[in-house]
């Protein structure tokens, strides 16, 4: 069994995309990755995985790096090992038709077999029910939009506030809904105003085992595109996400296996993932929220049918959602 040594990437969406990597080179190497996350691999450490400290400036991930310091492997790699780095780019992800695909074909792993499903303890459970208790209706994870000034993106990928607010609201009376976000004044901020929700994490409170908790114990996830939509179908519950300019809904179709996934575009979508683009954000808001709502009736009646996640509730909601969704 040899060795190789992954250069990860930084962001929480791209680090749970990778998971499907990792476990691929792991059936035939001793794989040591170099990332800023440890817990999101907890189950793959247990199976093997080494994750070493990888060293950003980036805030959420320098924050999340200290915080667990003591986590990462303290032990030396091998003498003799390759690397590979994970990444892709624009064309590659038109190409390969989703984020994963291009990763994989990027790493020489494939695609119809990426799973990059993630493993909940009920200790991270335990952790989110701390922040919201036990609400009497089902539970959504709302994102609110934001900006920031590590990403010149922000601005361009979001969707149109007016429209995704509208959106919002045509099923937030049928959930008990909880916003959260990490936001520093200068840093990260959000955009437009507040929509209602039933709590608000915005301070970066739930660190990301209690996010990962709150998001396999939710219902519904409603979010513009971001690590929000993969975290949500890594533990298998059903998203909704809302698109601007920047990318296309096919950009996370990869882990619509896992999950039940509605992508909402504007009439005339984009994918030319550049920052400055003036794409137009206009959505057909009418037809838009009738997909909405039936995708949310769907959902928070999966919840009412059994408590938890299992196989047979995921594979028999995915089934009830399969006309709805686009992917």
């Amino acid at each position: 069994m040899g060795a190789i040594l992954v250069s990860g990437m930084h962001g929480l969406g791209d680090s749970l995309h990778q998971r499907a990597v990792l476990r691929q080179l792991m059936q035939s190497n001793e794989v040591w990755l170099e990332s800023s996350w440890v817990a999101p691999y907890h189950d793959l450490i247990s199976e093997g995985l080494h994750v070493v400290r990888k060293n950003t400036t980036l805030r959420t991930q320098a924050g999340n790096a200290h915080r667990e310091r003591d986590r990462f492997e303290d032990r030396r790699m091998p003498i003799t090992y390759r690397t590979i780095d994970i990444w892709y780019k624009p064309a590659e992800v038109r190409a390969a038709g989703s984020v994963l695909g291009a990763m994989c074909r990027n790493t020489g792993t494939d695609i119809e077999t990426a799973d990059f499903r993630l493993t909940v303890p009920k200790e991270w459970q335990d952790r989110a029910r701390e922040f919201i208790g036990y609400p009497a209706k089902p539970v959504m994870v709302y994102r609110p939009l934001v900006e920031r000034m590590e990403w010149s993106g922000c601005s361009t990928r979001n969707p149109d506030h007016n429209a995704y607010q509208a959106l919002f609201e045509s099923i937030r009376d049928r959930f008990h809904v909880v916003s959260v976000a990490d936001l520093v004044p200068g840093k990260e901020w959000t955009i437009g105003p507040l929509s209602d929700a039933d709590q608000y994490f915005h301070g970066g409170q739930l660190e990301f085992e209690s996010l990962a908790g709150l998001f396999s114990l939710a219902s519904l996830v409603f979010c513009s595109p971001g690590f929000a939509v993969i975290l949500a179908q890594a533990v298998g519950t059903p998203v909704a996400t809302i698109f601007g300019g920047y990318e296309r809904a096919y950009s996370f179709s990869a882990g619509a296996r896992y999950s039940p996934y509605l992508g909402i575009e504007p009439n005339n979508p984009c994918d030319c993932f550049k920052h400055g683009c003036r794409c137009s954000k206009s959505i057909d808001v009418p037809a838009a929220r009738e997909r909405l709502e039936a995708f949310a009736s769907a959902a928070a009646q999966g919840c009412a049918i059994a408590a938890g996640r299992s196989a047979d509730r995921l594979a028999g909601l995915a089934s009830h959602l399969h006309g709805q969704r686009r992917t």
